[in-house]
């Protein structure tokens, strides 16, 4: 696919699954460097890594620290002392690598799963869920296709097949105000929030801030979202 010769944005990212994060942001950035609508053309190159070891290894590249880090991360089903330390640690390494590098990070994270996030391209999804693997039915009734397991689903060529039929800019968009409503709905609610240098997450399924990371990507290639 052919996009204009515009001034490139470089976004570092890293992300926590071996297919469907990483071909998710790469498949938004043909989107957007194919739209026309963009004043930068987004350059990003998604890689399985931890946030600190990550930041390290390209610290030396940096050119604009205004440009923040991304991180791409599920929760896991159960929120108990292990799985909240595992995850306060991850917040934790994003702070020492703002404080050794000098740059900004920002985290995309889905609980319980990026599947949630995939979901909100195609229908709303305020209710809470038993566990990651509940997401297999809607998953088979909005994506019309009977898999048989999320690793069916998560396949690299079944999932590129979603995303090139699924995900426009326009579904993006749709995704990104359900995912505001979600967050909105749990405050209503009364769910449990907790705020871990400067990060705010909800405790029960559904939440996520995977929307907010896709915000910024628009607002650094200046286009409206």
């Amino acid at each position: 696919m052919k996009t204009d010769r515009k001034e490139s944005r470089l976004i570092y990212m890293s992300v926590e699954g071996t297919n469907c994060e990483r071909l998710y942001f790469e498949h938004l950035k043909k989107l957007i460097n194919s739209s026309g609508a963009n004043k930068y053309n987004l350059a990003l190159t998604p890689k399985v890594a931890a946030p600190l070891d990550f930041a390290k290894r390209n610290a030396y590249k940096i050119k604009d620290k205004t440009i923040p880090f991304m991180h791409i991360q599920d929760i896991e089903d159960s929120y108990d002392d292990d799985q909240r330390s595992k995850f306060l640690t991850l917040i934790d390494d994003m702070r020492k690598a703002e404080d050794m590098i000098g740059v900004k990070y920002q985290l995309g994270y889905s609980n319980y799963t990026f599947e949630l996030w995939m979901l909100l391209h195609v229908t709303d999804m305020k209710y809470a869920v038993q566990d990651r693997y509940a997401y297999l039915t809607p998953i088979k009734r909005h994506f019309h296709k009977q898999y048989r397991s999320l690793d069916e689903f998560k396949r690299k060529e079944e999932f590129q097949s979603v995303l090139d039929t699924y995900v426009t800019l326009d579904s993006v968009k749709t995704a990104v105000e359900r995912a505001k409503q979600i967050v909105v709905s749990n405050g209503e609610h009364g769910k449990v929030s907790e705020n871990y240098r400067n990060f705010t997450f909800y405790h029960d399924n559904p939440d996520l801030t995977v929307h907010e990371v896709v915000v910024k990507i628009f607002e650094i290639c200046g286009m409206k979202i």
